[in-house]
């Protein structure tokens, strides 16, 4: 449907208030968001979705506007005083790996059950929904066994590793190291931040289930790729 002036005003007013919640509730910085939301991208399309705002005209336009201006005025430090506080409080911070499986990802959704039922070969009333948050089910298969699954899809995937990224980056330069002359310096200040996070990437990409394996703890293994989806069973 198309839209006239006032209710394209209207429109970006609703997306704004809405990007703040979305900010408070998964504590996360503008930066990360572009990262969460990238047009095109799943949860790019759920949260119009969900938002009842998919038939709206340019509506993709003014969600990517948005999310460019606040990542814009995080990197030029226009954010407020209050803002950059918060953003910098432990609140908005990884404190532990596994908190980086959490943060930016959707709740489950049907094609993830339906995808546990073909891998396990069992059918859908098989199946329920332990945390949709966390992407763990409870699975009865024809053995009778009673197993709990872990499911992330490929985009899912490639946020967790972003989340990993930062958490290892901050860790990197949050160290202090010791020298023989009593000093002590914060590893940090003497980082190329670009090319140390690009190598970090690259390295959490190559090991990705291996990250998310260890995040997950002893009791789940990973079990398998599956029509592009990842899972882990105990």
């Amino acid at each position: 449907m198309s839209i006239n002036r006032e209710e394209l005003n209207n429109y970006y007013k609703k997306i704004n208030e809405l990007i703040d919640d979305y900010i408070d509730k998964w504590k996360i910085r503008p930066s990360q968001l572009k990262r969460y939301l990238k047009p095109g991208s799943k949860n790019f399309s759920k949260f119009l979705e969900r938002n009842g705002l998919n038939e709206v005209k340019n509506i993709e336009r003014i969600l990517t506007d948005v999310l460019e201006d606040r990542h814009n005025e995080e990197i030029d430090g226009i954010i407020t005083f209050e803002s950059f506080k918060l953003f910098e409080s432990v609140e908005y911070k990884y404190s532990t790996l596994k908190e980086c499986l959490y943060r930016g990802i959707s709740k489950s959704d049907i094609s993830m059950e339906k995808t546990i039922a073909d891998l396990f070969d069992t059918n859908l009333g098989s199946i329920d929904i332990i945390d949709s948050e966390k992407r763990t089910f409870s699975v009865n298969d024809w053995q009778g066994e009673n197993l709990r699954v872990v499911i992330y899809s490929q985009e899912d995937l490639e946020i967790i590793a972003e989340n990993m990224s930062d958490f290892i980056f901050n860790e990197i330069s949050n160290q202090r190291t010791n020298t023989s002359t009593g000093l002590n310096f914060i590893i940090g200040n003497f980082l190329d931040e670009i090319a140390t996070r690009n190598k970090i990437n690259e390295e959490v990409k190559s090991n990705i289930i291996e990250l998310v394996s260890k995040a997950l703890g002893v009791e789940f293994k990973f079990m398998s790729d599956f029509n592009s989806y990842y899972v882990w069973t105990n």
